[in-house]
């Protein structure tokens, strides 16, 4: 989406205020279509439960479709839908998000629904059991017993070892098996409330009469927010860990792994181009030696994956069968050492990236869902909605050695965790 040499950088504008309960509200107007997305997310994640009730936060994601004062278990899905809309909502590390994406005429009904959930839910004892249910069954079926299922459960046990990011989000079962109603009155009481959350709204609205509504359906939740947080202390790796899981697979994989900075730091923008450079598509480097030339691995990838206070920097490949994983994993390095020096990169190959991360940055911010859950993402970790204009320059900015000093200093050589998947034995 260049004009010749000149990027097209959309700025994105927004309006953002507090209400007196400490609700932030963050307004994004786009009336080109009649159509609207209210997100509300809590700075309440997998990082924040406290220790034997591993997998709470997540619970309580299914919790708040349970029904509230005005609102009947499940109905929230059928008003949205009713009224011509979509709604969804996800648990993550750092926070627990839900969205309603509505008509523009619907945005009352929209702000009505979310305000009557961070007011009460109805916690009685069978919604919980229902829902404990329902979670775990959902951990055996996505997890215990899919394929590879388990496998960033362990990265994350082994990577971040020790710290707040080592469970991963579906917890334990025994944890959410023990938790209880009052518990859960509590967990709602504490997490839930403005001062512990975000209200983001972008699409087709005027500013005057949405914040009049947000008053109107927020301004009088007076519950408290004495939440106290201790510090996520990310440990680093001291030496190099090998460990292999038997699964119910039929390909053996790969997952060579690297403690990497916290989103918003220079890596979040160099690392991009390494790993499209070296992985995610078909003319890659690694896809191109070990899928067609070696024919080694069906299928091979690079993930940076970055929160609130560290990231983790994965390379895996999923094998043939009868694939020696060493072989495997001595190709990844021997091309990761490539990224040693300029010398080792062609220019084309970090044009045809930069072109395709300004193309991809573009075309994310053409639907108001997408607005608003990067406008949360900077808002819970830097307390800062205009990152996101801020993103495509600095990505546009990276040099060929920009990359490179974040290679030499985060992966070639480093310290890594290394996970092999193999089929279980008979």
């Amino acid at each position: 989406m260049s004009r010749g040499n000149t990027p097209f950088i959309r700025n994105l504008e927004f309006e953002e205020f507090d209400l007196q309960n400490n609700l932030h509200c963050i307004l994004h107007k786009d009336n080109s279509k009649p159509s609207i997305n209210i997100l509300v997310g809590y700075k309440i994640g997998s990082k924040d439960e406290p220790e034997k009730k591993k997998g709470i936060a997540h619970l309580f994601e299914h919790l708040m479709f349970q029904g509230s004062k005005n609102i009947k278990k499940n109905e929230h899905f059928a008003v949205i839908q009713n009224a011509g809309g979509f709604c969804n909502a996800g648990t993550m590390q750092d926070f627990t998000f839900y969205f309603d994406s509505l008509p523009t005429n619907h945005l009352e009904t929209g702000l009505w629904l979310e305000s009557d959930r961070m007011i009460s839910l109805d916690l009685s004892n069978e919604n919980l059991e229902n829902q404990k249910k329902v979670v775990i069954e959902e951990k055996h079926s996505r997890v215990d017993n899919a394929p590879y299922g388990t496998v960033f459960l362990n990265i994350f046990k082994e990577v971040f070892n020790g710290t707040k990011y080592e469970w991963g989000i579906i917890g334990n079962e025994k944890d959410i098996e023990s938790f209880t109603t009052e518990e859960a009155v509590s967990f709602h009481s504490e997490y839930y409330s403005p001062g512990n959350s975000v209200l983001l709204i972008s699409g087709d609205i005027d500013y005057g009469i949405t914040k009049d509504l947000i008053s109107k359906y927020f301004g009088n939740i007076t519950k408290g927010n004495n939440i106290q947080r201790t510090e996520n202390v990310i440990n680093t790796l001291l030496k190099d860990k090998r460990l292999t899981f038997y699964d119910n697979i039929s390909l053996p994989a790969i997952y060579i792994c690297y403690i990497i900075p916290k989103a918003g730091s220079e890596e979040e923008f160099t690392l991009d181009y390494f790993s499209n450079i070296i992985a995610n598509n078909e003319s890659s480097r690694l896809h191109k030696k070990l899928v067609y030339e070696k024919k080694l691995v069906k299928s091979v990838n690079a993930l940076k994956y970055q929160l609130e206070d560290a990231g983790v920097f994965i390379i895996d490949a999923v094998a043939f069968p009868g694939t020696d994983l060493k072989e495997v994993e001595n190709e990844i390095y021997e091309e990761i050492n490539h990224f040693n020096s300029s010398a080792g990169i062609n220019i084309r190959e970090f044009k045809k990236v930069r072109n395709a991360i300004e193309l991809e940055h573009n075309i994310k911010y053409l639907t108001n869902q997408s607005i608003n859950f990067e406008a949360l993402i900077n808002w819970m970790y830097f307390k800062e909605k205009d990152f996101v204009n801020k993103k495509l320059e600095r990505f546009l900015s990276v040099s060929i050695e920009d990359m490179i000093d974040s290679v030499k200093k985060y992966i070639i050589n480093k310290e890594k965790i290394v996970i092999t998947y193999l089929p279980k034995k008979n």
